[in-house]
């Protein structure tokens, strides 16, 4: 009896009669769940991979997009600035212009008020404008006289050369 118990514990799973049967299929349908449990967690972690891909291509993209739009940015502000400093030299030099040009209206309108007032000595011929060392001319009485009743108003500068 010994190797007939010996020889019915060797046999296989499918060599078994009757309720072996109905074990059979529960195992066979485990083993099927199983390889289907499987299969379904390759494919999930396939498409998992393949989504990681995508948002990996994705913010590749994206960096190539800012990584260029921020160059463009960073010369449009290279060249606003250079325009800057350039409107700045420019104003700068406008001021000084103004300034010069206020001072030379303030000395007409002075020389203006000075006619107007009556109260010089008309000589054969006056020295106007410039310093002693050059610069001014030699008008004749005649001349002097003539034009004198051409300036008899003040002049006026425009409003927007006082604003700077």
């Amino acid at each position: 009896m010994a190797s007939y118990s010996s020889e019915s514990n060797a046999r296989t799973p499918s060599q078994n009669s009757g309720g072996g049967s109905e074990q059979q299929q529960q195992v066979h349908v485990m083993i099927q769940r199983k390889r289907k449990r499987m299969i379904s967690n390759r494919e999930s972690a396939r498409r998992s991979r393949m989504r990681k891909q995508k948002h990996l291509d994705d913010l590749s993209g994206q960096l190539s997009h800012l990584t260029s739009e921020n160059g463009r940015l960073t010369a449009a502000v290279e060249a606003t600035a250079h325009l800057y400093l350039a409107v700045e030299a420019e104003n700068s030099v406008l001021r000084a212009q103004a300034a010069e040009l206020s001072h030379r209206l303030q000395s007409q309108n002075e020389i203006i008020s000075f006619v107007n007032s009556g109260s010089f000595f008309l000589e054969d011929e006056i020295f106007i404008g410039g310093s002693s060392g050059g610069g001014g001319f030699m008008m004749n009485n005649s001349l002097w006289s003539e034009s004198i009743h051409l300036a008899t108003q003040p002049l006026v500068p425009p409003a927007d050369i006082l604003m700077y």
